[in-house]
């Protein structure tokens, strides 16, 4: 009986404390630290409660010493308990707000604070895969998705909203998040609108249905905010008719790994759906004459993606028959085509991330002798002492309003060493430069070896995907990067001549019809 006591008055201290950050968040900043520190009720600390309270409150009233003072607590809890996924859930939460705390000076706020962002989506995704099925994974997901939509990382925002909805169909904040990139890609003239739109009205229907949500993860102030969008009249535009979709096409569909403008949906009527091309290059008329080396790497990068795809979707979904005779190691590990095969999909996908960095280069004629990889392509070399910069390269552009080149370069922080991002490309260097083993039993080999990383194939199979859906993500913001900087170098020129680049499968004879071409324009 007292333990229940104890529970009920924790519960009872935390309503109040949380009801106070709508009404009056300086007053709970004040009863909070009045909370005594590592104190426990029936083995729930009061500590985590104090902290989390002087982040959220904090940063309702912009208090920066008290989200730091959060902070700093979780920080000592998280030195007993490395993994608890809520302390590093309200820690990332903690970070983000105090990111948040710079002023917003173009995008120098994105270097300033590109540090503390980068830890907190790296806590983030700490939490989401400490426990999966901890309630915290689809508030982690959530979060991590706003965080990726305030950095233009719309692709990804919108795969962690929809991940988030998949562990809880209720989660309203979720819901409006996908339902406003939604509408955003509407507004730009990205994708099929009638597609998009029924997404969208799916997407806000929900939310409509679960208000209360809405308080319950953000509080009034949000479900304020969030008013006029969830009142919005939508018409519900037609969904794309999949029932005569191959079981490839659903698994695409299903996993939205579709190569196109459209992110929710394909359309299997269409022969060629993945449809994402750049639409066209804008040259001096003094050019060599050809077809600019870019749309050739853009086909290269593509076809990549697709046989990656392909591949990994054999693994996963079709039975493989193998002619291959393997010694067994006793030790639960897979082998032959399959596992061979997922390795191989997931390395291709990493590999697209250093050739999109290539193609960059090509695009915005970077000179220089270094080495090009994904992860060094967007900032300056950095230099003892001195703070992030852009490349020289690219800085006019992203200060022009390149988002997309932002987006980019914010992914490349977490693809480096501790980033959200790192262990897909850790799994990437272990398949190329050692070994790779999956086990569906367990994750203990017969004999340890600095040379052999194991790996759980469920695990692994997630990360896949995942990994999939990020070279997508990349790829669409490597032609959104184009048609940015394109749009800016036809804007005031009104002596521009079209020149036709013909598709491929005409000239090959594979197509008698297809989209029209992409243009390369010479201006004169």
């Amino acid at each position: 009986m007292r333990n229940k006591s104890a529970i009920s008055k924790f519960k009872r201290l935390h309503a109040h404390l949380k009801s106070l950050l709508d009404i009056h968040p300086a007053k709970a900043i004040e009863e909070a630290r009045a909370l005594p520190v590592n104190a426990t009720v029936a083995g729930v600390a009061v500590t985590g409660l104090r902290a989390g309270i002087l982040i959220d409150a904090g940063a309702c009233v912009k208090n920066k010493a008290a989200i730091e003072e959060g902070i700093g607590l979780l920080r000592q809890l998280l030195q007993a308990h490395p993994k608890q996924a809520d302390l590093l859930y309200n820690l990332a939460n903690g970070i983000t707000a105090l990111a948040e705390q710079e002023p917003r000076n173009g995008t120098k706020w994105f270097l300033a604070t590109a540090p503390v962002r980068r830890e907190a989506r790296a806590c983030f995704e700490t939490a989401i895969s400490s426990d999966r099925k901890s309630h915290i994974a689809p508030l982690a997901l959530t979060n991590i998705g706003n965080a990726f939509n305030s950095a233009y990382r719309w692709v990804e925002a919108y795969d962690c909203y929809i991940r988030a909805l998949r562990a809880d169909p209720t989660n309203a904040i979720a819901s409006t998040g996908a339902a406003k990139i939604l509408l955003r890609c509407i507004d730009r003239g990205i994708g099929t609108k009638a597609t998009l739109l029924s997404a969208a009205a799916r997407h806000l229907h929900s939310a409509k249905q679960n208000p209360q949500r809405i308080v319950e993860l953000a509080g009034e102030r949000a479900y304020r905010e969030l008013a006029p969008l969830l009142q919005r009249p939508i018409h519900q535009g037609s969904q794309p008719d999949q029932s005569r979709g191959s079981d490839y096409e659903k698994f695409v569909a299903a996993n939205r790994l579709a190569l196109s403008p459209t992110i929710e949906g394909i359309h299997c009527s269409l022969k060629r759906w993945d449809s994402l091309r750049i639409r066209s290059i804008t040259e001096p008329a003094q050019t060599e004459f050809g077809v600019p080396p870019v749309l050739a790497m853009f086909n290269v990068m593509k076809s990549d993606y697709l046989a990656a795809r392909y591949l990994g979707y054999q693994a996963l979904a079709e039975k493989l028959s193998d002619s291959g005779l393997y010694s067994d190691t006793l030790d639960y590990a897979l082998y032959g085509m399959v596992p061979s095969m997922l390795c191989l999909a997931q390395r291709a996908c990493i590999d697209v991330l250093d050739k999109i960095a290539v193609a960059t280069t090509e695009y915005f004629g970077i000179t220089g002798n270094e080495a090009i990889y994904f992860t060094n392509r967007w900032f300056a070399v950095p230099k003892k002492g001195q703070p992030l910069s852009w490349h020289p390269a690219l800085s006019r552009h992203i200060d022009g309003g390149n988002a997309a080149l932002i987006a980019l370069a914010e992914l490349s922080l977490d693809v480096k060493d501790g980033g959200a991002l790192y262990k897909k490309k850790a799994y990437r260097h272990a398949s190329t430069h050692r070994f790779t083993i999956l086990h569906d039993e367990g994750c203990s080999p017969s004999r340890e070896s600095i040379h052999v990383e194991h790996c759980a194939q469920r695990e692994f199979e997630t990360h896949l995907i995942e990994s999939l859906q990020l070279a997508r993500a990349a790829l669409l913001y490597f032609v959104e990067m184009i048609a940015i900087n394109e749009a800016r170098n036809r804007k005031g020129s009104d002596k521009v001549a079209p020149l036709q680049v013909p598709y491929h499968h005409i000239i090959r004879g594979e197509d008698v019809d297809a989209f029209r071409s992409p243009r390369r324009r010479t201006k004169r």
